[in-house]
């Protein structure tokens, strides 16, 4: 049993006891190390000037670390045992690194604030591209710096600043600070589980899946990616008395293909996910694409989104109508429940205190199942949702054979709408029917005004999905019906 936790700041050992696990990580560099690089501007996560670049031990590849950007506000201490991790300060060797001459010769930065988490962020997407070896592209490189935020110099400087670079003459960060040593000790460490008390607060690390289960209680906090959790402890809005972690959990981050269904731990990432079901699931992956920036998907969890029960959740829609299942555990057993049972009340799950969301369940659908996402937001990338939409249908001979149709931002849940889906099942694949559905679809909503969106807005959005899910289709079926011709 360990009563710390130990993680590596640019090749640096540190290891850190009492109610210092719980700061961030940004406070811990600029006001505990001295390292101001580290800019905290939105305390959110949504601006990205606190970007820092981290990997761990379970995560290797080709036996380096693979490292990827996360928002240093809030992550805390704790969650990020048993990493490596490279700031501002890290990036520079003998002499500037590619990114940030290339910021330099290409005036990417202004007040300069901002700066230290773009250069992070683009280190950490070259650092993929090598070790994937793809290349690099405009396309990408917006993709990489969407949760990074600029409000002086603009975003041209910068993307050239990107186009410019000469993946050939990088050396990645997975080989400047590979340390076996650090490897072999942090691979021992993790086998240990972390009890850390102080006169307010525990902490607990278990290093097994059975150890998870036995501290797990109604006063125990679980934590996940802590996306969520940063922004309130932020805020003021929650304080962390009694937590647990499933960080140092190996069994939890693994994906499994068994059959015709993905087994989707509870410590698997956006991220993780995203690049697993992208050729099984791809509707899934691309919304994923746009569900955060990369950041939050290199720390969030998809079970961590099922967890905090949102209503506008952007990952539970899709689970509500590919019937998907969550297996739910505790030290007396396990359990399985659809997910579409799953939540009984805003924020009331069926869940008992003593259980954990062990895994979900996702089903690769049949070929000749149609499958739409969709999400309306004010801005297309690092935003919350108005409404979000999944629908799921088999047509056969231009009859609605089954249809699976969820709402998420129109009510306390994520909505299935189970009397609209009666009212299409054996009728034409029209749009005349479409239209007709949608006066009961509004009758199973509950929408309300916030600063999101209207109740009217969101009942006219909702009722443009529908709509938009037949006519993509029929557009969709048309054109493959014109290729079986031909």
């Amino acid at each position: 049993m360990r009563d710390s936790i130990c993680f590596s700041i640019n090749g640096q050992s540190h290891e850190v006891k009492g109610d210092k696990v719980f700061m961030t990580l940004s406070d811990y560099l600029r006001y505990d190390q001295n390292m101001p690089g580290t800019k905290v501007v939105c305390a959110e996560g949504d601006c990205g000037a606190c970007t820092v670049l981290v990997g761990s031990v379970r995560d290797l590849n080709s036996g380096k670390i693979k490292y990827r950007s996360i928002n240093s506000c809030i992550s805390f201490l704790y969650t990020l045992d048993l990493h490596s991790i490279v700031t501002i300060e890290g990036i520079e060797d003998s002499e500037l690194h590619p990114v940030q001459e290339s910021m330099r010769v290409n005036h990417g930065a202004q007040c300069g604030y901002c700066t230290p988490g773009f250069v992070c962020a683009m280190a950490g997407m070259t650092d993929t591209l090598i070790r994937e070896k793809k290349p690099l592209e405009t396309k990408r490189s917006m993709n990489y710096l969407t949760g990074n935020l600029c409000r002086c110099t603009g975003y041209e400087p910068i993307i050239k600043a990107c186009e410019t670079l000469d993946l050939k003459k990088i050396t990645p960060l997975y080989e400047r600070y590979h340390d076996q040593k650090m490897i072999d000790q942090y691979t021992e460490l993790s086998k240990q589980d972390v009890r850390i008390s102080t006169q307010t607060r525990e902490l607990r690390l278990p290093a097994t899946e059975e150890g998870a289960l036995k501290i797990k209680s109604a006063e125990v906090r679980i934590t996940s990616g802590a996306t969520d959790l940063g922004v309130l402890v932020n805020k003021g809005k929650l304080e962390q008395q009694k937590v647990a972690c499933f960080n140092n959990v190996s069994d939890f981050y693994k994906i499994e293909k068994i059959g015709r269904e993905y087994h989707v731990g509870a410590k698997v990432t956006w991220t993780a996910l995203e690049e697993a079901i992208e050729k099984d699931l791809p509707e899934y992956a691309d919304m994923i694409k746009i569900f955060a920036s990369p950041q939050i998907k290199n720390q969030g969890t998809l079970i961590g989104n099922i967890a905090n029960a949102s209503p506008i959740a952007d990952g539970i829609p899709y689970l509500m109508v590919n019937d998907s299942r969550l297996i739910l555990a505790s030290k007396n057993g396990e359990r399985e429940v659809e997910t579409k049972n799953f939540f009984k009340g805003y924020k009331q799950l069926d869940l008992q205190s003593d259980e954990i969301i062990k895994k979900v369940i996702l089903p690769v659908p049949d070929k000749d199942v149609w499958t739409k996402l969709y999400k309306v937001s004010l801005r297309r990338d690092m935003d919350i949702s108005a409404v979000t939409f999944a629908g799921t249908i088999n047509v056969v001979k231009d009859k609605i054979n089954s249809v699976q149709l969820a709402l998420g931002g129109v009510g306390p849940i994520v909505l299935r709408l189970p009397k609209t889906e009666a009212a299409l099942i054996g009728k034409d694949f029209s749009r005349e029917e479409f239209f007709k559905a949608r006066d009961i679809l509004i009758t199973e909503i509950t929408p309300i005004s916030d600063i999101r969106g209207s109740r009217e807005f969101r009942l006219q959005v909702a009722k443009n999905l529908l709509m938009k899910f037949h006519d993509e289709l029929a557009k969709e079926k048309l054109s493959q019906e014109v290729e079986v011709r031909l």
